[in-house]
């Protein structure tokens, strides 16, 4: 077992990585008036906990402003109080909906993540943005604030799919590619072990990419000084990508797309080595992650443009400078497309 505190304006934050959740709970929750777990529906029979465990719907379909209003009022139900907890146990989805929930009930109560696909675990457990979709438009309700904890229960991968479980690893190698060439290196080289869901391995891998979000978390909490834009790296084509295929393409694919397609802009603007963009496909191929997607070029820059990081005339693009290094560069929305279009067709 391994834990790592990291500071943030609400406080410590504590992650405890491959850890029983049930007994981590039962201690954590001592210290509270009361507590509501809010569960994916699929994974209810596998949470041992004290708590009332109410399942909640996971995917986009759950994340929405109705599931936080039920939650709220279920919350309300059960009396829990000012010094009550909400546990989030699912992927990133329940995180975020549960998360968000907390965060407005009675103007804020404490909640734990307890994340349970490979994709949460490295990437939606901590860094405190929660949000719903409503009217139609993704995320554009939402607020940042920390978890108290985060616990990694290492068990819950065990009958995660093949195909959902190799998800998460995008995000591992975004974390690898622009700030941790030794967690890219780790990675590439232990690739047999991770697909056999080697423990120990995971533990390292897990720890690492963690505690390397943390530190943008502890420096741009609220994403307003320019270094958490590093954790979107792929997203800006990788998120499009997502809206102009209804999300019928996961988000680990679409952002190891996104990365490649990305490097290879970066390469043009002249920032980028020319090796990345291969570098990127062999590391994501080793987790099945490259596979083409049919994708109409001209719709995909055009959701592209409207990337929540565009100001005007000019979208901020986190860019490789080299491997395990990054900077943030202003590029013109137009020259972007015009790149994305050129060097990016052919890989969609």
């Amino acid at each position: 077992m391994r834990e790592f505190t990291y500071r943030s304006r609400d406080g410590d934050v504590k992650v405890l990585i491959n850890i029983n959740h049930g007994e981590a709970l039962e201690r954590i929750t001592k210290d509270y008036t009361g507590c509501a777990a809010y569960v994916s529906r699929n994974i209810v029979n596998r949470v041992k906990i004290a708590c009332p465990v109410i399942p909640i719907v996971d995917g986009e379909e759950g994340k929405s402003i109705e599931t936080a209003l039920s939650i709220v009022r279920s919350a309300h139900e059960m009396g829990i109080d000012r010094d009550g907890l909400f546990i989030g146990i699912g992927g990133g989805s329940v995180l975020d909906v549960v998360g968000f929930s907390a965060s407005i009930y009675l103007r804020g109560v404490d909640y734990v993540n307890v994340p349970t696909t490979m994709l949460s675990m490295v990437d939606a457990s901590i860094g405190g943005k929660t949000g719903v979709n409503a009217l139609g438009l993704k995320n554009v309700i939402g607020v940042i604030r920390q978890p108290r904890y985060v616990i990694i229960d290492l068990s819950f991968l065990d009958s995660l799919p093949m195909p959902n479980y190799i998800d998460g690893f995008a995000e591992v190698i975004k974390y690898g590619v622009t700030m941790d060439r030794e967690l890219l290196d780790l990675v590439m080289g232990s690739a047999d072990r991770l697909l056999n869901r080697d423990y120990a391995i995971l533990e390292e891998v897990i720890h690492r990419s963690l505690r390397d979000k943390a530190n943008v978390v502890e420096v741009d909490e609220l994403d307003r000084g320019g270094s958490r834009a590093v954790l979107n790296y792929g997203h800006t084509v990788g998120h499009a990508i997502e809206a102009v295929t209804s999300f019928s393409i996961s988000h680990g694919k679409a952002v190891a797309l996104g990365m490649v397609c990305e490097a290879r802009v970066g390469v043009r603007l002249g920032y980028t080595p020319k090796d990345v963009p291969d570098l990127l496909i062999r590391a994501l191929s080793m987790f099945n992650l490259t596979s083409r997607v049919s994708v109409d070029v001209d719709r995909l820059v055009n959701a592209m443009l409207r990337d929540k990081k565009r100001s005007g005339d000019f979208i901020r693009l986190p860019v490789v400078t080299d491997v395990g290094r990054w900077d943030l560069v202003r590029v013109r929305v137009k020259d972007l497309a015009d790149l994305v279009i050129s060097e990016c067709r052919s890989m969609l």
